[in-house]
């Protein structure tokens, strides 16, 4: 999605579907996959450090480690901070009123369980997509959508492979290094010397002239 469609998108997520703006957005602003979002837990959520510790996902109905194996941490955006306090809070206040604990779980389910992946794919998303006016994408292009925007705004391909979690450098260069902006020419600029004079050739006078032309 463009900057303008991602904004149209989470502006209709909260008008029409106000329960999932935080999900979508989280989605959005953190280029999550699918099952890191359904198994994020409050314990991981750090407010004040404005990061978030992906160390678990949601796999056909069971916790697994990450895609890539590895636990990280992925920065919440000042926006994004807010609207999870304000759910937290929300959470907290539901819980005290029926005698429950908070749950551990950051999206539940109506039975205070975390969120079906698959159940919001098939149902919910097509639902969102369709009040917004927006083409069918996947969820997971939201991922993609967080990583083309932060390329764009100019960020390094090594800051998206530490926020998206891939295993390598090279997958984050094979999948988004063409969104460069003219990556390849700022590379060999910075190698000019910017003290170097400026080099000047010697024209061919008329003799050196007919010499190439006998030759």
């Amino acid at each position: 999605l463009t900057a303008a469609e991602l904004a149209l998108l989470l502006e209709t997520c909260l008008e029409r579907f106000p329960r999932w703006h935080p999900f979508v957005f989280l989605l959005a602003r953190t280029g999550m996959r699918l099952g890191e979002a359904t198994a994020l837990e409050w314990s991981a959520v750090d407010f004040n450090g404005r990061f978030a510790t992906v160390h678990q996902a949601h796999s056909r109905g069971q916790l697994t480690s990450p895609k890539s194996g590895k636990t990280r941490q992925v920065d919440l955006s000042q926006r994004l901070v807010e609207v999870l306090r304000t759910l937290h809070l929300e959470q907290r206040k539901a819980a005290l009123a029926s005698g429950q604990a908070v749950p551990a779980w950051v999206f539940t389910n109506r039975n205070r369980g975390p969120v079906d992946a698959d159940n919001f794919r098939s149902r919910t998303w097509p639902k969102v997509l369709a009040k917004a006016g927006l083409r069918k994408i996947r969820i997971h292009d939201l991922r993609h959508t967080h990583a083309s925007l932060l390329i764009g705004n100019g960020e390094s391909l090594a800051y998206v492979r530490d926020q998206l979690g891939h295993h390598s450098i090279q997958i984050t260069v094979d999948t988004y290094g063409h969104l460069v902006p003219g990556g390849n020419r700022a590379a060999v600029d910075r190698l000019d010397e910017p003290t170097q004079p400026s080099a000047t050739y010697p024209q061919p006078t008329d003799s050196a002239a007919d010499e190439h032309t006998a030759n």
